[in-house]
């Protein structure tokens, strides 16, 4: 089974929504599994998904920084054997040096956003009613609905199916990426960093993420091959009846809409009885009735 990791910050009863396409809520339904994407896939919506705050970059590039320098006294006997016409090999193992060196000067910059945008993602949005703003987010055409659940039951239905992955769960922290006075400890959340921080812009998604960090390759050389990082998302079975505790219809639809969620409910068994009604534009007739007398 996927081992899960949740966070120590988050309470198994936190109420969770996920809004989405109708398209996306079958395709759920019909394999029984989340897709969780990349964080590159996000470079529209947030072309800072995937990068750190520059503080943390800053001393990222400075740790390498030094790693590299360490290189410069080799080559520097090199380059001094070099001087001597006979020494073929010196000047060969020079150039082997020399391309060494400038690799390692470049890899940081090209690895570390392929390394990190590679890590895919659930996103979730922690609150305990239905957003206004999530529905116009996510909603095309008030053509959406929105998965209600609970950390416990996405931890639950993870857990339930067997895959050889490790899930995290944590809520994200959103900080000011060019804050001068962040600290890199302030840049860790739960022991990790690129997944969990997003800019300030977008703190009314309250979001909880899942995340899936690639594995490490059996052969370590693969590491340094920039095409292992690709992109790729993976889609995580799941126990569908244990994770959708409620379903909400988008409050700007028009039937048929309604009529066809609920059919579709009935027909991959989760049944009609899990819809609620959204609340968002009605109900103000039974605040007008307590004037009655």
């Amino acid at each position: 089974m996927s081992e899960v990791r949740l966070s120590d910050a988050l309470k198994g009863n936190t109420t969770l929504w996920r809004y989405m396409a109708l398209d996306k809520f079958v395709d759920l339904l019909s394999t029984n599994e989340l897709f969780f994407s990349p964080l590159a896939y996000y470079a529209k919506t947030d072309p800072f998904e995937g990068f750190l705050p520059a503080v943390c970059l800053k001393a990222d590039a400075e740790i390498s920084k030094g790693l590299i320098e360490d290189m410069n006294p080799a080559i520097e006997i090199v380059r001094r054997l070099c001087s001597d016409p006979s020494q073929a090999v010196a000047r060969k193992a020079l150039e082997t040096f020399e391309t060494a060196y400038e690799d390692l000067r470049s890899s940081h910059k090209r690895f570390f956003p392929a390394i990190m945008q590679s890590v895919t993602v659930s996103c979730w949005h922690e609150n305990s009613c239905e957003s206004e703003a999530m529905w116009r987010l996510y909603s095309e055409n008030g053509k959406a609905i929105a998965i209600e659940t609970t950390v416990d039951a996405l931890k639950g239905s993870i857990e339930s199916r067997d895959a050889e992955h490790i899930v995290h769960i944590h809520p994200v922290k959103y900080v000011d990426f060019f804050d001068e006075t962040l600290m890199p400890k302030d840049c860790v959340v739960g022991g990790h960093r690129a997944p969990l921080l997003k800019r300030k812009s977008y703190e009314h998604e309250h979001e909880v993420r899942a995340f899936i960090c690639r594995r490490t390759p059996d052969n370590p050389r693969d590491m340094l091959n920039i095409d292992f990082w690709r992109p790729t998302g993976v889609k995580l079975p799941v126990d569908v009846h244990l994770l959708v505790k409620r379903l909400h219809v988008s409050p700007y639809q028009s039937e048929p809409f309604g009529s066809s969620v609920r059919k579709i409910c009935e027909i991959f068994g989760l049944g009609s009885h899990i819809i609620e009604p959204s609340r968002l534009l009605s109900g103000q007739e039974d605040l007008a009735n307590m004037l009655a007398f």
